[in-house]
């Protein structure tokens, strides 16, 4: 993550426009290996959070303290929720009494390709899992 110590309103917008093309990004990903993962009983889970000091936030909130968003992707399994990782976009903190953001280094295409690869080995583990129950 790149360390951001100019916080304007270009800045704000670029992060809402990421946060909300990532969104667009997990959508679709999960909506096309949903498939995969109903053959053991699983629903994929990858969304988009925002928090704001544990709590859900908005994205207006993106210059507050202890702002975050990031992807968190994971399994629903019976009823439960099993996370398996997050990706950070982008935090905001006080430090020295001045507000510092950390923005992904990550675009589109990274970002995307990331997920690929973490729902791969998720199935991968999927499999090794239904082949030990049997």
């Amino acid at each position: 993550m790149k360390q951001v110590i100019q916080l304007d309103q270009q800045l704000k917008e670029r992060i809402l426009n990421m946060e909300t093309e990532f969104e667009t990004i997990c959508k679709k990903l999960e909506k096309a290996n949903q498939k995969y993962f109903e053959r053991y009983e699983y629903q994929i889970v990858i969304e988009l959070i925002r928090v704001k000091s544990g709590k859900g936030a908005k994205s207006l909130d993106i210059f507050e303290d202890d702002y975050e968003s990031f992807i968190e992707i994971g399994i629903e399994h019976e009823g439960e929720y099993y996370p398996n990782t997050y990706i950070p976009i982008w935090k905001c903190k006080t430090e020295w009494f001045q507000k510092i953001g950390y923005l992904t280094k990550q675009n589109n295409v990274d970002l995307e390709n990331k997920l690929q690869l973490i729902i791969k080995e998720m199935l991968e583990d999927a499999e090794v899992s239904s082949s030990e129950d049997r």
